[in-house]
C-alpha cells in the first residue's frame, strides 16, 4: 500500500512539471547517438594507431639493418688495414706499425662516437614524431568521446526554461546524426604524413651513416698510406671475403644443446 501511494505521489509530481520531464526524456534519446559516436571515432582511431605501431614496427627494423650493414663494411676495412699491418715483415719499423694500428683504433672509435651519435638522432626525431601523431589522434578523440553530452545544461534551468535545454539537445541530435566520417579520411592522410616523417628519417639517418663512414674510410686509406709511404712497409694480399656482423634477417641462434641426463647408477649385486 505504501509503495503504491509512493509511485502515484511521483506520478503527480512529474504531472506538474511536463516540460522539465521532456528534458530527461530527450536525454533518454539521445544518450545512444553519442554511444554511437564514440564507438565510431574510437574504432576509427585505433586503427590509427595500430597502423603506426606496425609503421614504427618497421623504422626499428630498417635503422637496425641499416646499422647492422654499416659496422659489417666498417670492421671489414678495419679488418683489412689490420691484415696489411699485421702481414708486415720484422723488417719493418714494428714502433711505426703500432702507430698506424693505434690510430686504426682511434679513428674507429671516432666512428664509434660518430654512429652513435646517428641513431641518437634518429631515435630523438622518432620519439618528436610519434608524439605529435598521438596528440593529433589524442585531440580527435577527445573533441567527440566523453564530452558533450551535458553541455547544453550550462547556464540554464531545467525547472526555468525546459525548453531552452530541450531546443539544444534536439539541435544536438540533429549534429549527431551524422557520423564524422570526415574523421577517418583526415586519419588516413595523418597516417599517410606519418609514414612520410618516418621515411624522412630514415633517410636523415642513412645520410648521417654515410658522412661518418666516408670519414672513417678517409682515416683508413690515409693509415694504409702512412704504413707504406712512412713505415715502408709492402702491400699484403687480402682475402676477398671476410666475416661480418649478421643482419636481423640472416641470424638463426643456434639450438640449445640439450643437457645430458645424469646417468642412474644400477644397484649392486
Amino acid at each position: 500500500m505504501k509503495l503504491i501511494l509512493v509511485l502515484l505521489l511521483a506520478g503527480v509530481a512529474w504531472a506538474q512539471r511536463p516540460q522539465s520531464v521532456a528534458v530527461i526524456d530527450k536525454l533518454y534519446v539521445v544518450h545512444p547517438l553519442y554511444r554511437q559516436i564514440q564507438d565510431y571515432v574510437i574504432n576509427t582511431i585505433s586503427e590509427a594507431r595500430l597502423s603506426s605501431s606496425g609503421k614504427i614496427y618497421d623504422f626499428h627494423r630498417d635503422i637496425i639493418m641499416i646499422k647492422s650493414t654499416y659496422l659489417g663494411t666498417s670492421i671489414r676495412q678495419e679488418q683489412n688495414l689490420l691484415t696489411q699491418i699485421n702481414g708486415q715483415p720484422l723488417s719493418v719499423d714494428q714502433q711505426c706499425l703500432s702507430f698506424v694500428r693505434q690510430s686504426a683504433d682511434v679513428n674507429m672509435n671516432l666512428a664509434g662516437v660518430s654512429y652513435s651519435t646517428c641513431i641518437t638522432n634518429a631515435g630523438d626525431t622518432l620519439v618528436a614524431t610519434v608524439k605529435a601523431f598521438y596528440d593529433r589522434l589524442d585531440m580527435d578523440e577527445t573533441a567527440y568521446v566523453g564530452v558533450g553530452l551535458f553541455e547544453e545544461f550550462r547556464n540554464e534551468n531545467i525547472f526555468f526554461n525546459p525548453q531552452n535545454i530541450i531546443a539544444k539537445l534536439e539541435n544536438r541530435m540533429f549534429r549527431l546524426e551524422d557520423y564524422p566520417t570526415h574523421i577517418g579520411s583526415e586519419l588516413l592522410d595523418a597516417v599517410a604524413g606519418f609514414t612520410n616523417s618516418l621515411d624522412s628519417v630514415r633517410m636523415q639517418y642513412v645520410s648521417c651513416m654515410t658522412m661518418g663512414e666516408q670519414l672513417l674510410m678517409s682515416a683508413l686509406q690515409l693509415a694504409q698510406m702512412q704504413l707504406e709511404q712512412v713505415c715502408n712497409g709492402k702491400l699484403i694480399p687480402v682475402p676477398d671475403e671476410i666475416p661480418a656482423p649478421s643482419t636481423p634477417e640472416s641470424y638463426e641462434p643456434e639450438p640449445e644443446t640439450p643437457e645430458p641426463e645424469p646417468e642412474t647408477p644400477e644397484p649392486e649385486h
